[in-house]
């Protein structure tokens, strides 16, 4: 595989993350959204399952059987847990862009927490994209309904979690090379613990499930799944600076789905504050 097919592989991953933002948000009309993400995750686990088994043999055992890989997988699951719960909570009331760009701030937040953790010093480049997100993140969430501002903030704190997945994840493959089983089991206790509160706070229902059947299907076997395998298969082959400025369109490709499938349409502030924050993370990824 090529440069230049990689990249596109890439990209297509990129496309089903940001356009399953849409879904993510119509996917609640009849369920909540603790229902929607165990009944997703759910089937993120079962579509990677069989892929873990034939690709990596032998893969969840070895995890299941270690101790520390185990300690890791399921610290990386509930951060994966925090992160992905908060934002389809959050996707009730906020914007899919804000939710969207706001989300991308664990990419500075990994820069932070990385430096912090190997004693290195901090080059000055990070704190301009820093500065650059901040900014960008108070021109997305100003001038709204306090309800929404608390909704994004909840994709702000989620970002934080997202950022410790990431961690855990790079801690994890540099030690134990078997993502489709670190993923499959890391959807499992996801699921588990998103069954559990929705038992507890929503009452799910197979009926009401069903009437979510296409919005869930997306974003669990094509944004959890596929989009997953596609990024493993596709980034160890790809160069680091393209690879990083085509992750980074995620949020780009979710917020004209949401202009063009929900009429969501931004004023010059939040475009100024996107495009703050887009910068922001591209300047941490190519340094």
């Amino acid at each position: 595989m090529n440069n230049t097919t990689a990249n596109l592989l890439m990209l297509l991953a990129t496309f089903i993350w940001g356009t399953a933002f849409v879904t993510q948000t119509t996917g609640m009309d009849y369920i909540g959204p603790f229902t929607f993400s165990f009944s997703r995750f759910f089937l993120g686990a079962l579509t990677v399952l069989p892929l873990a088994l034939i690709l990596e043999n032998g893969g969840m055992i070895k995890i299941v059987s270690n101790k520390k890989f185990l300690f890791i997988t399921f610290c990386a699951g509930t951060s994966l847990f925090g992160g992905m719960g908060l934002q389809q909570y959050a996707l009730l009331k906020s914007q899919i862009s804000n939710a969207a760009f706001l989300s991308t701030l664990y990419v500075p937040i990994v820069a932070i927490i990385s430096r912090v953790v190997l004693k290195s010093r901090l080059s000055w480049v990070i704190w301009i994209a820093v500065l650059l997100c901040i900014y960008g993140s108070y021109l997305l969430t100003s001038n709204q309904t306090v309800e929404i501002q608390q909704s994004d903030m909840l994709v702000f704190i989620a970002s934080f979690f997202f950022a410790m997945h990431i961690i855990l994840v790079d801690f994890f493959m540099k030690r134990f090379s078997v993502p489709l089983s670190f993923a499959c089991i890391q959807y499992s206790i996801v699921f588990l613990i998103a069954f559990i509160i929705a038992l507890i706070f929503e009452k799910p229902s197979w009926q009401s499930i069903q009437l979510e059947w296409f919005e869930i299907c997306y974003t669990g076997i094509l944004s959890t799944a596929v989009g997953y395998t596609l990024q493993i298969i596709a980034q160890g082959k790809a160069s680091p600076a393209p690879a990083a400025i085509i992750l980074s369109m995620e949020s780009v490709f979710a917020s004209l789905a949401g202009w063009l499938i929900l009429n969501q349409i931004l004023d010059n502030y939040k475009i100024i504050g996107c495009c703050c924050i887009f910068l922001g993370v591209v300047m941490v990824q190519l340094i």
